[in-house]
């Protein structure tokens, strides 16, 4: 094997027994190249393990990128706002390319919402696409198909949908996260007679299929695992906080012998605080959420929340601006599906886990 360092491109055409250009055509992935001369070159590149440096050929272009992003609204302490951090983190880490970013956020309850800034979103034609959940899979294909109409390549984060097909994937596997979180059920909450599921709801469902399947996953392994085992769900409605206490005061009321109770999103603080502070004098519920948010880490430690399942969402924000990068800029091959892990954390490790 020759050293690459050593090889020109000059050096390649005679050796190939073809023009300047016609290798930097067939380095590039570009048309207008007979398969003769094609073969002719990819001949030479094997035989000296060619791997060109997509990095000083993406700047030598001197081209403007622009990238958006479409997310759920969020407040500052949420998932969501970590996996902007990491997306904003990947665009600092790309800084040599000329790259813009523009962020579109939809009430993640309401479809029109997310219509109207996929709407905004393509007519302001970008280089490539970063898409957050969405719940209705009508609204998603419409919206991909405009995509694939205007040739603009898009990744996924957080809810895998396979079927359409993105650049990259990231985000947990769904339904084993469920069933993940039904092992931990079945063994802190043992053959517990009735366990409690609280849903924040909006526009009468929840806000995405993510917590879906992660339910799915759930109810899948209570099933075989724990089938005496009923799980009492409790509505929580995102556009009614004040109730959000009276309905928990109901629920409690009602099932007092609930001493287990978990959600799929990062909303188990809620009901660790309205328990703490409206009901202090109930007896003790072991508690179970997802994502290491500032609200439910302060939980842990007091010692309100027990379990929280994390899935390091800056990093999914990062990663997943860097593998597009690298796919549509760089012209480098990606991996499409990058499952995260799926972490216990409790008050003995939660000091230790870093995004």
């Amino acid at each position: 094997m020759e050293l690459q360092s050593k090889i020109r491109i000059k050096d390649i055409a005679e050796r190939a027994g073809v023009s300047v250009g016609t290798v930097d055509r067939v380095i590039h992935g570009r048309t207008n190249v007979s398969k003769a001369s094609y073969d002719k070159v990819q001949k030479v590149l094997d035989e000296i393990n060619y791997v060109p440096n997509h990095y000083a050929s993406a700047l030598a272009s001197n081209k403007t990128y622009y990238f958006a992003a479409i997310l759920p609204m969020h407040e500052v302490d949420s998932y969501w706002a970590r996996v902007e951090n990491g997306l904003i983190d990947g665009l600092r880490r790309y800084q040599d390319f000329k790259i813009t970013f523009k962020i579109f956020r939809y009430d993640p309850f309401n479809d029109a919402s997310f219509e109207a800034q996929a709407q905004l979103l393509v007519d302001s034609k970008p280089f490539a696409v970063i898409i957050g959940p969405i719940f209705s899979h009508g609204i998603m294909t419409k919206f991909i198909d405009r995509l694939t109409e205007l040739n603009t390549p898009y990744a996924l984060i957080d809810s895998n949908w396979p079927e359409f097909h993105p650049v990259t994937f990231y985000g947990q596997d769904s339904v084993r996260s469920g069933e993940f979180a039904a092992r931990i059920t079945h063994m802190a909450a043992g053959n517990a007679k009735k366990i409690a599921l609280f849903k924040i709801i909006g526009e009468g469902r929840v806000a995405s299929r993510q917590q879906l399947d992660r339910e799915a996953g759930f109810r899948s392994y209570m099933k075989e695992h724990c089938p005496k085992t009923e799980i009492v769900v409790l509505n929580l409605y995102v556009y009614d906080k004040e109730g959000m206490k009276e309905r928990l005061r109901e629920f409690f009321t009602e099932y007092p012998d609930v001493n287990y109770g978990l959600t799929f999103n990062s909303s188990i603080h809620i009901v660790a605080d309205f328990l703490r502070e409206e009901m202090p004098k109930h007896k003790r519920v072991t508690l179970m959420g997802y994502d290491a948010i500032d609200s439910n880490v302060q939980c842990i430690k007091d010692g309100s929340v027990d379990f929280l399942i994390a899935q390091h969402p800056q990093k999914q924000g990062l990663n997943c601006l860097r593998t597009i990068v690298n796919a549509c800029i760089l012209h480098m091959k990606q991996k499409v599906e990058h499952y995260v892990s799926i972490e216990l954390l409790t008050k003995e490790n939660i000091d230790f886990y870093k995004d």
